[in-house]
């Protein structure tokens, strides 16, 4: 693409490159019918249609953004992302917020009347990382403390190579112990520590959205710019890798990029829920996993659940007795993600019991939230318990789940199948529909 080319012609390729990398159909969710995107100079302007959408394009897409901004018109490209104007009309207007109506975050405005203000970012600074969780926030214990000294290491340790500092970093454990959260504070760390932040490229992303922008860029026929995009990193960080099982053109691709960016003395972290030889993947790949460094994180002990009820607590304004935190920390052994979830619903609780703001919430309304709501266990359920117990329950023959057919009753027992087993096991989503077909099949 030309700079002297017309606006439209510009505007439409940033268009189908950014669809290229984040997937047409996410595109099509939040530029196609929630937002408009133009281009005016050097600068690529998206106009959402409500806060909602304009601070979700902020939070999530601003890096992809402003990539397609710099391949278009080069590295002084600027993102401007705010609310477009309201007609004076507005009985006619649909409601466009159902576009991310599913979306588990929630995200607050950030107080501007007139929209968000124009965000001139930099050519690869850390703007690109914000909104990432941090290690200044990550709760160190015996259960994870080795993992944290190498997140630390390979983030902050400038002098030493990326052999030497510990990279390849991979990470792994059950859901719900810490791993995004080390991999994003790895990344928003090496932004922040380096001298010369707009000479760095960090990036962040899921193993899901490398297959995706894999996929597209070969459907698309720009797999050179994908791997330009990809491979010319300084530092990487690759989430769930566990979901790259069984995809083999991946695998190539990955096996590919982890060689480029090795080989140009870039730094690399990973996280899966299994080992590196528990995933199932080509030799010549796992090889590569376990060159570096390999660490586990296992389940918080009772010191950093304590530690963390504390952090969620401080954080959602809830004055908690020490003995009420203790209790929560023995009844949710599991994840951080159980604690979080007690925590929420404790603030929830509070709220609809009238409970005076600054009073201390203490053991009497911790026995009620446990009262009130069948807790999940304290170890992890069977996937085959699950699916025993909601066949039973739904009427459902165990051979129907993994049919093709499409009656409602089916289609809610794969669905509550699939939220349980998230919920009250330890498995991922591609491992649940693994375990499920074994399951059905005995």
């Amino acid at each position: 693409m030309k700079l002297g080319a017309s606006p439209p012609t510009i505007t439409r390729g940033i268009s189908e490159q950014l669809a290229d990398r984040i997937g047409h159909h996410t595109y099509e969710m939040w530029f196609g019918h929630s937002s408009t995107l133009q281009v005016q100079g050097n600068r690529v302007e998206v106009a959402a249609n409500t806060q909602f959408v304009a601070d979700w394009i902020d939070s999530h897409f601003l890096g992809d953004l402003h990539g397609v901004a710099c391949e278009a018109l080069g590295e002084g490209a600027l993102v401007e992302v705010r609310v477009a104007p309201k007609p004076h009309r507005g009985h006619g207007e649909g409601s466009p917020d159902s576009a991310g109506g599913d979306c588990k975050e929630t995200l607050a405005a950030n107080g501007s009347a007139g929209g968000l203000s124009p965000r001139p970012t930099g050519r690869r600074g850390p703007r690109r990382n914000a909104g990432l969780r941090r290690l200044d926030d990550f709760v160190v214990g015996q259960s994870n403390e080795l993992a944290f000294a190498a997140a630390r290491r390979i983030a902050e340790d400038r002098t030493a190579t990326s052999a030497d500092g510990g990279s390849p970093l991979f990470i792994h454990g059950e859901c719900g112990v810490g791993k995004t959260h080390l991999l994003q504070g790895i990344s928003q760390r090496y932004s922040e520590q380096s001298k010369c932040p707009d000479e760095i490229t960090v990036r962040y992303i899921t193993a899901e959205q490398f297959t995706n922008e894999y996929i597209n860029a070969v459907r698309s026929n720009t797999i050179d710019k994908f791997r330009k995009r990809t491979r010319k990193l300084d530092l990487l960080a690759i989430d769930d890798v566990h979901f790259l099982s069984n995809k083999v053109a991946t695998q190539n691709e990955f096996q590919h990029t982890l060689d480029a960016i090795g080989l140009a003395g870039a730094r690399l972290v990973l996280a899966s829920d299994e080992h590196p030889h528990c995933l199932g993947f080509k030799r010549a790949l796992s090889s590569r996993f376990v060159s570096g460094m390999v660490v586990k994180i296992e389940r918080p002990d009772r010191t950093v659940r304590i530690k963390l009820v504390k952090q969620l607590a401080s954080a959602r304004g809830l004055r908690v007795s020490d003995a009420a935190i203790q209790a929560i920390a023995a009844r949710c052994a599991g994840s951080v993600r159980e604690l979080e979830g007690a925590v929420n619903r404790l603030a929830a609780l509070r709220l609809v019991s009238d409970w005076p703001e600054n009073a201390q919430i203490g053991l009497v309304m911790v026995e009620q939230l446990f009262k009130n709501r069948c807790w999940r266990p304290n170890a992890p359920l069977r996937i085959g318990t699950i699916v025993d117990v909601v066949c039973a329950r739904l009427a459902v023959n165990r051979a129907d789940l993994i049919g093709s057919g499409r009656h409602r009753r089916v289609v809610v027992a794969r669905g509550v199948v699939a939220y349980l087993g998230r919920e009250l096991t330890t498995m991922s989503y591609p491992e649940i529909a693994q375990a499920l077909a074994e399951a059905t099949a005995d």
